[in-house]
Order: C-alpha cells, then structure tokens, then sequence
C-alpha cells in the first residue's frame, strides 16, 4: 500500500532492481485509481448540476428574448414567473418528448395513469371501458396556470373542454365574477350536444397556480363517435360547472 499511495519520496526507498520495476508499476497503477477515482466525482459532480445549468441557461434565453422585442414589464414578469413555476413541478421534464419514446401501448397506460385523477372524480367516465379510457388517456393534455393568466377570453373560440385538477380560477363576465372554479370543477362547451363552435361569453383566469387537463373539441368527438356506448352515459352524466356558451355561465 505504501508503494501503492506514494509519489515517490518516503521512508522506504527501493534498493535492487527488482523493488525498482516493482516501485514504478505500483506508481503507475496508484496514478490510474488515482485518474479513475477522480474523474468519476467530477462525471458525477457534472450529472448533479446538468438540469441547474440547462435551467439557468434557458432562463438567461427568455430573458434575452424579452429584452430584444422589448416585451412590456408585466408580461415580462408573468412569463417568467411562468417558467419558474413549471420548471419547479416538472423539474425540466419534457413528458411530450418521454412519451414519444414509448410504444403506441406503452404510452397508453401512462396516459391513463396521468388521467387517472380526472376519471375517478368524474362519474361519466365510470361505465367507460378500457379501450375507451386509453383512447381519451392519450388524447388529453395537462396545462399548468400561473395566477393572473387567462385561459379563455371573452368573444375567442372555445375548442377545449377543462377539467380543473388543482387551483381556484374566476370566471369573469361584464367585469364581475360570475363563478369561482377549484379542484374538480370542469369548464368549455358541451361539444357533443353542439354542431357549431362556440364563442367564449366570459374571461376564465387563475387566481392561483393551477393543474387542468384539457382536451380538445375535436379529439373528443372523434372518441365519442368511435364509442357509441360511452358517448350516450358521457352525455348524460358530464355536467359542466361553467358552459362558457350561455350568457349565464351556469
């Protein structure tokens, strides 16, 4: 061990020429653990700081970006506010790109596990069958809200049905809150009982950070159509918190 760990100076010196051959393949073999030891904390060193780098690195592009066209203060802040709050829940994760890499079936499951909130909670989708929920699974999206951001605006297309999995959102008509939204609450059109696209009557906006899971007009239909079945009970036992088609909201 002492000839393992030396650097070539120490109590026992080599005499013959034996200890000599001996003394340097020990240095030698001491330099190589010495190179392997410290090159796997550096690798590992690196690995811990990867996702802080590729997060601070982003957050210098955003900044760049607004600074060049000149984005307004507020909206500047609320976008990195934003960005800050996604990258805290996801941790840098890119589902989409995590999804992409799985098989068709694959993906489905982790699409129903992910969803699986928003089925339990919701009475239309209990007589649903597996075939159909893995359909749906795959066609839903999750959304994450900063406060103060506007998820429907008065007069746009409403294209998305929302189910609100965390968070409390207001829905806004004339200038006063009509309704106040939280955690199971569901909100757009009832697309399956409507031939035209509706206009949104109010403002929807967060009031705090939020979860929803929305999918859109027309994957919903192309399921229900598929699922004759489902789309019958779908019909009957979805009932929307707030039908942003009716003036009243309710």
């Amino acid at each position: 061990m002492t000839s393992l760990t030396t650097i070539g100076f120490g109590n026992i010196a080599p005499t013959t020429d034996g200890e000599k051959i001996f003394s340097v393949a020990m240095m030698m073999v001491g330099s190589l653990l010495y190179a392997t030891i410290f090159g796997n904390v550096t690798t590992i060193f690196q690995q811990m700081y990867t996702n802080t780098n590729r997060y601070h690195e982003m957050l210098n592009n955003v900044r760049d970006f607004l600074k060049l066209y000149q984005v307004p203060k507020g909206l500047s802040e609320r976008v990195m506010d934003y960005i800050v709050s996604t990258w805290a829940m996801s941790k840098g994760i890119d589902t989409e790109r995590v999804l992409s890499i799985c098989p068709k079936d694959m993906r489905a499951d982790i699409c129903v596990h992910l969803n699986r909130q928003v089925f339990n909670e919701h009475p239309a989708f209990r007589l649903a069958s597996d075939g159909c929920l893995r359909s749906l699974a795959v066609e839903f999206q999750t959304t994450h809200c900063a406060p103060g951001d506007l998820i429907f605006h008065a007069g746009e297309s409403v294209d998305t049905l929302c189910f609100v999995v965390s968070g409390s959102l207001e829905v806004i008509q004339d200038d006063e809150v009509i309704a106040i939204l939280g955690k199971g609450d569901v909100f757009g059109d009832v697309f399956w009982k409507e031939s035209n696209l509706a206009h949104s009557c109010a403002n929807v906006r967060a009031l705090t950070y939020c979860d929803l899971h929305v999918i859109r007009r027309d994957a919903l239909l192309k399921v229900l159509e598929f699922y004759t079945a489902f789309a019958n009970t779908f019909s009957r036992n979805l009932i929307l918190t707030c039908n942003l088609r009716k003036r009243d909201g309710m």
